[in-house]
């Protein structure tokens, strides 16, 4: 009789952990396994506590949205897009974007627009300061875009990348951050 329910519970087990949420204490958030349809694909701790830790939601596609959480060294990071250190770095991350094709990581990078842009969505959760760009890499063209927002004393970066021409990807991208600010926001 034991025999016989013990794949059961393996099985039981092994399905509830591949939905499992996962609880980020400097946010003081659990991020879902999904997100705009995309689903969990890891958590990455980077070993210099300033660079802080990376979760990631992937489809086929490829679809890839990362939310960073992150001090970068600094000591006070307000709420927002509005204060100059957060400013400041989102000009640095564009910048570090801008120079993948000068140190080889990508053949080209090209900015969209013609400056970055604040978010205004309505209703419960961060704003971000953003900018868009196409990235040309040996395996093809992804079209990505960076997001960045002070939050709870740390910046909170969000990258979305997605082949170049995908329709629904680029709907994918929009549903991606209105859903995960909502998470970051605590909304209910």
């Amino acid at each position: 009789m034991m025999r016989s329910t013990l794949p059961v519970l393996i099985l039981a087990v092994a399905v509830t952990a591949t939905h499992a949420t996962t609880f980020e204490p400097a946010l003081g958030v659990t991020l879902p396994d999904e997100v705009a349809g995309l689903s969990f694909a890891g958590k990455k701790e980077f070993p210099q506590k300033e660079l802080g830790v990376n979760y990631a939601w992937q489809r086929n596609g490829p679809t890839r949205g990362s939310v960073f959480i992150y001090t970068a060294g600094a000591k006070a990071i307000p709420d927002g897009t509005e204060a100059p250190i957060v400013r400041r770095h989102f000009d640095q991350v564009i910048g570090e974007v801008q120079q993948m094709a000068t140190i080889g990581r990508a053949r080209s990078v090209t900015l969209s627009g013609s400056s970055e842009q604040v978010t205004h969505y309505s209703g419960c959760g961060p704003q971000f300061i953003w900018r868009g760009y196409e990235i040309v890499l040996d395996e093809g063209s992804l079209t990505s875009y960076t997001y960045v927002t002070g939050l709870k004393n740390n910046f909170v970066k969000l990258r979305i990348s997605h082949l170049k021409g995908d329709a629904q990807a680029a709907k994918d991208t929009e549903r991606f951050v209105q859903e995960i600010r909502k998470v970051l926001g605590g909304c209910k």
